[in-house]
């Protein structure tokens, strides 16, 4: 049992980190004043994807959360 809370632990630990990333990164998104247009779009629309990926990877940590918790 001791293992499951320890990476129970450690996914939580990574989704915290996950969501402040993407915490961050509306932030920035909301922040960003720069002069030049199309530099800021590119900017944004990578700050989107990033945002995404972060977004899918909390998904995973749920959905392992989950199915430790199923086998506890």
């Amino acid at each position: 049992m001791p293992h499951y809370e320890q990476v129970r632990h450690a996914i939580s630990a990574r989704k915290h980190t996950l969501e402040s990333i993407i915490d961050g990164i509306r932030s920035r998104k909301n922040g960003i004043q720069d002069e030049n247009h199309e530099a800021e779009e590119k900017l944004i629309h990578r700050l989107t994807q990033i945002e995404e990926e972060a977004k899918d990877m909390i998904s995973h940590c749920e959905q392992t959360e989950n199915a430790l918790r199923r086998e506890i």
